[in-house]
């Protein structure tokens, strides 16, 4: 789901532009047709250097010029533990790539004229309300081009081991307690709620559940028989599994339906690429019109804030660009939309004047819509040379083509110098001595060295002595001062800018109440018991923390936050950064509310109890009953004995670091000892009474 939880460190990782390797071979099956022969044999080059270098266990690929399948083959295995040959009819999620169908639902029912664009979202959805005021100027538009301002991802219940079918209700429920983070339309951030949301729209105005809508008015007309959402179990073999190591994970239901949980294949996905090739018809049939495929191609980020744009992220209408920027340096047109999530990736690329576009999904360990699309665009651009269309491949960038250097100013210095943070990370840019820069990284609490040496170009670029693309520069624009990020990317063909952190004003402490509320536990309650695998279960705790390298900040569940301003004891302010593109998705308030009683946080649409309210359990037998709202229940336990549970749902027994001793579904017991207490964890349904017998060892 172009999820957050590939950390931006890792996407700069020094500056290293990875250099793919020997080849390894693949198993698979195929289809092509001339004159695309040499196409096909680059497309498999690539597919098996992208492979070897992510050890990805399968990737799927299909190519079409709108009229047909040009190439359709499968590499790999479903799963590493009887070597099963992925197929071209082997499902993968396509993350991210979820998006085009969830804008392309939307589109039919602009064409309709059962939703305008520009018209609130209120208009459809009067039960649709935030905590800023001008939520009501949130439009559909803004939905499909990641301008509405929401705060980012309902991460709750997304992954999940049996269906969850509520997740989008749950999302706006959620947004009851949010703010926005900028004004409607005043920049475009990456956000998938704002397509998870278009699963409530299409409820609303079709009254279909949206994958039946999506099932009857799209993948039944273009032929997409292997395109489902994870609403029920997928027969064994049928997709391809992630492995950590050789061995496979269980299969996961991904949740977030319109926004990354849609299973399909390159072939399935090519119909849609095709239907768009063809301004909206496929076969005999119209989806769409073609106004509204070109509406979709509109670059959105003309004239919203956005200080340095990026051919990366200009977003249209559900497309991550519509400049793809390794198209362009062929003078070629590009639609491109990528996607990401527990190991998948996805790449969806169009080339709409040139007739080509190109599916690429894969998974392993450590694939991802970077190797998609390097995959992707290599091909097509093999395609485009193979045809004639263009004379080569564009030239890899140079490196050593470093231009002379220059001072930075007394006052760029003072600017500039200072902490920065994005939605994950939080670094240091120093000017040393010599006027050279270095860039430091929040780690652990510190911050540690990342890269030395950075001077100052006169294109305005920092870059090392050996280095001339991978670079930093410094960019202002009202009162918010930013660095950006220059990598080499893709193939080699082009260097892709980001908007990559915002400096952070100086902060006085924070205050007492929150002070004293970081010396209490928090426990999580409104989880969903099979939203964490066995072996992987999370620590249920709400981390916060105020590092001495960020004064007057702190940092809860990975996020930065600061006090409001004027300061309230009932929220922090978690909408600190405007950064438009990608690195300022994903921010949320911490606030206070009041549950049963007792002061209660809210951080996402989590809700954590404080763990000194949690009764304690005494021998013998003892109920609990599930209270109106659904949430799980916490007991507090001795340091060993024997716990019995009946009635329940579900339960764990956790020990006193909050790792899991013993879990069960229905009726159990579990033994427990050492040292420290433990605490039980049971799920019911609404009023469920569950009995729990403690016994001494």
């Amino acid at each position: 789901m172009g999820t957050r939880a590939k950390s931006f460190v890792i996407q700069i990782a020094i500056f290293v532009f990875l250099v793919f390797a020997a080849l390894v071979g693949c198993g698979g099956s195929s289809s092509e047709t001339s004159p695309y022969s040499a196409t096909v044999s680059a497309g498999r080059s690539i597919v098996r250097q992208v492979m070897n270098d992510t050890n990805a266990t399968a990737v799927s690929i299909a190519l079409s010029d709108g009229n047909g399948t040009i190439w359709n083959e499968a590499f790999g295995v479903t799963d590493k533990t009887d070597n099963n040959a992925a197929g071209t009819s082997t499902m993968f999620c396509i993350a991210s790539v979820s998006k085009m169908v969830s804008t392309i639902a939307a589109m039919i029912l602009v064409d309709r004229g059962l939703v305008s664009l520009d018209t609130p979202l209120v208009n459809y959805i009067p039960d649709f309300i935030m905590a800023s005021p001008e939520y009501r100027s949130v439009t559909v538009r803004m939905l499909l081009n990641h301008t509405s301002g929401f705060p980012g991802t309902d991460e709750r219940n997304v992954k999940t081991v049996t269906p969850y079918t509520g997740l989008a209700a749950q999302m706006m429920e959620g947004l009851k307690y949010q703010r926005l983070k900028h004004a409607p339309g005043y920049m475009g951030v990456y956000c998938n709620d704002g397509f998870t949301m278009i699963e409530n729209l299409v409820r609303a105005v079709t009254g279909k559940s949206y994958p039946d809508f999506v099932r009857d008015e799209i993948f039944t007309p273009l032929g997409m028989t292997r395109s489902r959402f994870a609403t029920e179990t997928f027969p064994d073999k049928s997709f391809a599994r992630p492995h950590t190591g050789s061995t496979p994970s269980p299969h996961a239901y991904f949740n977030m339906y319109a926004s990354g949980g849609l299973y399909s294949t390159a072939e399935d996905m090519v119909k849609l690429a095709a239907m768009l090739l063809n301004k909206g018809t496929y076969g005999s049939m119209r989806i769409l019109s073609e106004n509204v495929v070109e509406a979709m191609g509109v670059d959105q980020t003309l004239g919203t804030f956005n200080p340095y744009p990026s051919d990366s992220a200009r977003f249209g209408l559900g497309w991550d660009t519509v400049t793809h920027p390794a198209l362009k340096a062929s003078g070629i047109k590009g639609w491109f939309k990528g996607g990401d999530y527990s190991s998948y990736g996805a790449a969806f690329l169009v080339a709409p004047n040139e007739h080509l576009a190109i599916v690429v999904i894969g998974v392993s360990n450590s694939m991802s819509s970077g190797g998609a699309a390097q995959i992707a665009e290599k091909t097509l651009l093999s395609a485009l040379v193979e045809r004639g269309r263009i004379a080569a491949l564009p030239d890899v960038i140079r490196k050593d083509t470093v231009l002379p250097t220059q001072p930075p100013s007394d006052n760029e210095i003072a600017q500039f110098d200072g902490s920065y943070s994005n939605a994950t990370d939080r670094f240091k840019l120093s000017f040393q001595t010599a006027r050279t820069l270095e860039m430091s990284s929040f780690v652990n609490g510190t911050w540690k060295s990342a890269y030395q040496g950075l001077k100052l170009r006169n294109d305005g670029w920092y870059t090392t002595d050996n280095d001339a693309v991978n670079a930093v520069r410094f960019v202002s624009q009202n009162d918010h001062s930013y660095f950006v990020m220059r990598q080499a990317s893709g193939n080699g063909y082009y260097a892709t800018v980001t908007m990559a952190a915002e400096k952070l004003p100086a902060q006085a402490t924070v205050s007492d109440a929150w002070h004293t509320r970081m010396g209490e536990s928090w426990l999580k309650v409104n989880d969903d018991y099979y939203a964490a695998y066995p072996d992987a279960d999370p620590d249920p705790r709400l981390s916060m923390s105020t590092p001495a390298a960020l004064p007057g900040y702190m940092l809860v569940g990975g996020q930065i936050l600061r006090d409001m301003n004027p300061v309230s004891a009932s929220r922090l302010d978690g909408m600190i950064l405007l950064i438009p593109q990608s690195q300022g998705r994903d921010l949320m308030d911490l606030a206070v509310e009041s549950w049963r009683g007792e002061e209660w946080l809210r951080f996402r649409s989590y809700l954590y109890r404080p763990l000194s309210g949690v009764p304690s359990l005494s021998a013998g037998l003892s109920t609990v009953t599930i209270g109106s709202d659904g949430f799980a229940e916490w007991q507090k336990m001795g340091t060993s004995g024997l716990i019995t549970i009946s009635g329940a749902t579900a339960w764990k027994v956790l020990d006193n670091n909050f790792a899991r001793v013993a879990s069960g579904t229905g009726d159990g017991s579990a033994s427990f000892s050492g040292s420290g207490n433990k605490y039980l964890m049971v799920y019911g349904g609404k009023g469920a009474t569950i009995r729990m017998n403690l016994t001494a060892p």
